[in-house]
């Protein structure tokens, strides 16, 4: 008996379904009606749509041979202006006094026209960078033009990279050196009265909380960079002997990365404005709370803390929550609200 079989015509919704772009697209790509892979450079799959084969063959007609890296500077202007109108949204609607300050961590992707971009597209917001190294250092203070602009610290420190750090901000560059060991706060004092500044200095605070996802154990107790409770009491004693103590100007944490569960940042920001609070008791006059990265990315859609290619949240609920943990935690007690920085 002959088994009559009946093939079904492939459609652009087939591949659409298939390839899950819906879920990892983020609205900067789709299928076009023509069923080519298109880029819409600002988001929301509106506007202009750009499409790929079109890009590859321009490019192998001008002789490139594959495979490539297609950059695609608009995605990174559209990124930057969410987060800060984010923010923007968040302080308007609570009535903060302080203002957001963003810095791009250069470790994400160090190639030079990816951080000359930022660079460029984040002037408008004095949107800063963050270094982890002498070598990231370097390239930042070559890149920032925006005086305004942060550039944040972190990482380990040697005497080349404090005094680097120190005469860049000699120099006018708004530079915060985030101490993560006590020897830093001892080497950075004694370089900084050879070279005759006022160092502006940032503590990063161990929390207890820790992270959610594949890379929670970079955060809490177990975290080999930042101080607890007992190294920041040491580390007050050390500025308060130095004569540097006016110069504790940020305090800082990270708990991990692709954070998946929007309640383990709610826990991390209400540990750590109580350390801002004690802090300012104590008399210190903190302008900026760095409350980290770790932000998770929806590579697969589900929007749901139980995978950990998501997260339950978005980049506004981030904001409000963020801004609302420190506006609660400074009416309280009655102190100043300090500028929001996050990497």
């Amino acid at each position: 008996m002959a088994i009559k079989r009946t093939l079904q015509q492939w459609s652009v919704e087939d591949s659409t379904e298939l390839y899950g772009i819906r879920n990892w697209g983020a609205g900067y790509f789709g299928v076009s009606p023509e069923g080519d892979v298109v880029i819409y450079p600002s988001g929301e799959n509106k506007g202009v749509a750009v499409s790929v084969p079109e890009v590859i063959r321009g490019m192998r007609e001008r002789g490139y041979d594959m495979p490539v890296l297609l950059r695609i500077e608009n995605i990174l202007d559209s990124q930057i202006t969410l987060l800060h109108e984010s923010f923007r949204k968040a302080i308007a609607s609570l009535g903060y006094k302080g203002e957001y300050r963003g810095v791009f961590p250069i470790k994400v992707n160090q190639q030079q026209h990816t951080v000359e971009k930022i660079a460029q597209f984040g002037s408008r917001f004095h949107h800063g960078l963050e270094v982890g190294s002498k070598a990231e250092l370097i390239s930042a203070i070559s890149q920032l033009k925006d005086p305004e602009a942060c550039l944040i610290c972190n990482g380990y420190k040697d005497a080349n990279y404090i005094e680097l750090a120190l005469l860049a901000q000699k120099m006018g560059r708004r530079i915060y050196l985030v101490v993560e060991k006590l020897n830093e706060l001892k080497l950075i004092a004694d370089i900084a009265k050879r070279i005759g500044i006022r160092p502006n200095i940032g503590i990063r605070i161990k929390l207890s909380s820790t992270g959610s996802g594949k890379w929670s154990e970079s955060g809490g107790d177990s975290s080999k960079f930042g101080l607890n409770s007992s190294e920041l009491l040491e580390a007050i004693a050390i500025m308060q002997k130095r004569g540097i103590a006016d110069c504790l100007k940020l305090i800082h944490f990270h708990i991990g990365s692709q954070i998946t569960k929007i309640r383990v940042i709610k826990n991390a920001l209400r540990e750590a404005t109580q350390f801002y609070v004690q802090l300012s008791q104590l008399g210190f006059d903190i302008d900026f709370m760095d409350i980290g990265g770790g932000l998770g990315v929806d590579y697969d859609g589900t929007r749901s803390s139980s995978s950990e290619s998501s997260m339950n949240y978005s980049i506004q609920e981030y904001a409000n929550d963020a801004v609302s943990a420190i506006v609660e935690a400074c009416t309280k007690n009655g102190l100043r609200q300090p500028d929001i920085i996050t990497e």
